[in-house]
């Protein structure tokens, strides 16, 4: 379906995100996902930082966050209560991005958009999507997976079962303290950052290039 080849592009700017969403435990078949935290940040080549991007979401269909998720994210009410929802933020994201040199178009896109695993592409933006009544954006439709980057650079790190390494697991790897709060947007996003740079250091001039596509078979599941 969509016509996007890998590694082709060499990036001026890479886009780093993360997102966190409603949750519930135990899981439930109707349960609606729906993002309630952006965390981003903008790097040049040289994996120096160019502007960084936070805001809360507030949800509609599940607007009470439940106490699973209050304690997996440490997100408040509070903090989703007074915040925009996704197409408002999604909107000054854009914005944020466009006035800080990233081309969206997609012949002329000049960023690869880096992400910790498939998982926010392939369920979070895709059902918010369609659930907010946007197109899927473009630029995210090709995108670079941290966890594969990690293995090829250090493929002895692959595990026995196949299984991706965790953010934890590649910071203890990289001998990188942790810092922050796991389960938030732009924390997690910081983290990646770390590992990036963690890599440069055994490959100088590795490229962290698009290595996944949007799985169009992907099943959309509303529930984590």
């Amino acid at each position: 379906m969509f016509k996007l080849r890998l590694g082709d592009r060499t990036s001026l700017y890479y886009l780093v995100c993360d997102l966190e969403a409603t949750c519930i435990y135990p899981p439930q078949q109707d349960w609606e996902t729906e993002i309630i935290e952006v965390g981003a940040i903008i790097l040049n080549s040289n994996l120096e930082k160019v502007s960084e991007f936070q805001e809360y979401v507030q949800p509609v269909i599940n607007a009470n966050l439940t106490p699973y998720c209050l304690e997996l994210t440490k997100i408040t009410q509070a903090d989703v209560d007074r915040a925009g929802k996704f197409p408002e933020v999604y909107g000054r994201m854009l914005t944020w991005m466009r006035e800080n040199g990233l081309i969206l178009q997609p012949v002329m896109q000049n960023f690869t958009l880096i992400t910790d695993g498939v998982f926010d592409c392939n369920q979070y933006i895709r059902y918010q999507c369609i659930q907010s009544k946007l197109k899927y954006p473009e630029w995210a439709k090709s995108f670079g997976n941290i966890k594969k980057h990690f293995t090829k650079v250090l493929p002895h790190t692959r595990k026995a079962d196949k299984k991706s390494n965790s953010i934890t697991e590649m910071l203890a790897i990289l001998n990188i303290p942790m810092d922050g709060q796991l389960h938030r947007a732009l924390d997690d996003a910081k983290l990646v950052v770390k590992i990036m740079k963690g890599l440069r250091k055994f490959r100088p001039r590795f490229e962290f290039r698009s290595n996944e596509i949007l799985r169009t078979n992907w099943e959309v599941r509303f529930f984590t």
